[in-house]
C-alpha cells in the first residue's frame, strides 16, 4: 500500500468486471491491467512496486507496460492538493485507473473538474444539470422516518396518526435513526409497555421519542480512520516524473522526456520479460498467456503478439 492519501483510486462510472475487460490489449499489457484493476484503493502501483510484485516483469517492462496503459486510457497520474482536517493544506499523488479506457478529452474534463473542484486558472465547470420537475399529481417521496410514523397504526392501533402528526414527529425519529437505532429497533420502543388506552397518539409519541432519545455514539478511536479532505486543486502529472502540466508539455499523460526514454529502451530490447534464468521462482506458464488469448477469441479479435523477449 502506498502511503496515507497516495496510491491508486478509481474513477466514476465503472461498468462491472467482464471477462473481456483488457481484450484488446496485448498479453502483458492485459495481465498488468488485470492486477492492477483487483487492487484496493490506496495501492501502490508504480512500475518499480509492480516490478517486485509481479516476478515475471522487471522494471523497464513494467513501466514500458504503464506506459501503454497509459496510452490506450486506462491511467493518469494526478497531483492534488488537499485540505486535510487538522493538517492543513498538503499535496499527494494520485493514480487513477479505469477499467473501461477513456479518451485524452474525457481525462482532460476528469481532471479540471475533479470532485467538482477547478484546477487553478481554468474556466469555471459546467453548471448542474437541473433535475426534472415532478409530474403533477405525483405524491413526494417519504423519509425512513415518516414511514416508521406511518406504520405504527398496522402494528397497535391506539398509535394511529394523522398525516400532520407523522410531519411534525419526523425530526424526532430522524434523530434515533442518525443515532444508530435500527428502524425496526424505534417501531419496537414505540409500541412496547403501552398504558391502557392513548388519549392523544402524536403526543404520548412526542413525549416517548423526547424522554427516551438514545445518546449520541461516541467515534470509536482508530488511527486508521479515513480524515475529512477538501480538494482544492488537481493537475496533471506525467506519469514517471514529477513533472506536471503546469511545468512540461504532456501527450497522452507522460512527458517528451520519459517518453523518449521508453521508446529507447524498447528499441534496444530492455523491456522484455526476465529470462527464465534470472526469476526467483519458476515462471507460470498456463495462466495469463492462455487466458488472454482465449478473451481475444471469445470477442472475435484477433491474436497479438506478446512483447519480444530481452537480449
Amino acid at each position: 500500500m502506498a502511503k496515507a492519501g497516495f496510491g491508486k483510486r478509481h474513477v466514476p462510472d465503472e461498468a462491472p468486471r467482464g471477462a473481456a475487460d483488457f481484450a484488446h490489449l496485448p498479453t502483458r499489457e492485459a495481465a498488468i491491467a488485470a492486477y492492477i484493476d483487483r487492487l484496493p484503493e490506496g495501492a501502490a502501483i508504480g512500475y518499480k512496486v509492480l516490478a517486485e510484485e509481479l516476478p515475471d516483469y522487471g522494471q523497464q517492462a513494467c513501466r514500458s507496460a504503464l506506459d501503454r496503459l497509459t496510452r490506450a486510457g486506462h491511467l493518469r497520474r494526478i497531483r492534488v492538493q488537499i485540505a486535510v482536517e487538522g493538517s492543513g493544506l498538503r499535496w499527494v499523488t494520485r493514480t487513477f485507473f479505469a477499467r473501461t479506457a477513456r479518451d485524452a478529452a474525457w481525462w482532460t474534463r476528469y481532471i479540471r473538474y475533479i470532485r467538482g473542484v477547478d484546477a487553478p486558472g481554468q474556466p469555471p465547470a459546467p453548471d448542474e444539470v437541473p433535475s426534472a420537475e415532478p409530474e403533477p399529481g405525483v405524491p413526494a417521496a417519504r423519509s425512513e422516518a415518516y414511514g416508521v410514523l406511518a406504520g405504527l397504526g398496522s402494528r397497535e392501533p391506539r398509535l394511529q396518526l394523522s398525516e400532520g402528526e407523522c410531519v411534525a414527529l419526523e425530526p424526532l425519529v430522524q434523530e434515533w435513526l442518525a443515532r444508530g437505532v435500527g428502524r425496526e429497533q424505534v417501531g419496537q420502543v414505540l409500541v412496547a409497555g403501552l398504558p391502557a388506552s392513548v388519549h392523544s397518539a402524536g403526543a404520548f409519541l412526542r413525549t416517548r421519542l423526547e424522554n427516551k432519545m438514545p445518546p449520541v455514539p461516541q467515534p470509536k478511536k482508530n488511527k486508521f480512520r479515513e480524515v475529512e479532505e477538501t480538494i482544492v486543486a488537481a493537475l496533471e502529472m506525467c506519469a514517471f516524473c514529477d513533472e506536471n502540466e503546469s511545468t512540461t508539455t504532456l501527450v497522452d499523460g507522460v512527458c517528451v522526456d520519459c517518453r523518449a526514454d521508453i521508446d529507447r529502451d524498447e528499441a534496444n530490447g530492455a523491456t522484455g520479460d526476465i529470462p527464465d534464468t534470472f526469476l526467483a521462482r519458476p515462471r507460470q506458464r498456463t495462466d495469463v498467456a492462455a487466458k488472454v488469448a482465449g478473451l481475444r477469441a471469445a470477442a472475435g479479435r484477433p491474436a497479438v503478439p506478446g512483447p519480444r523477449a530481452g537480449g
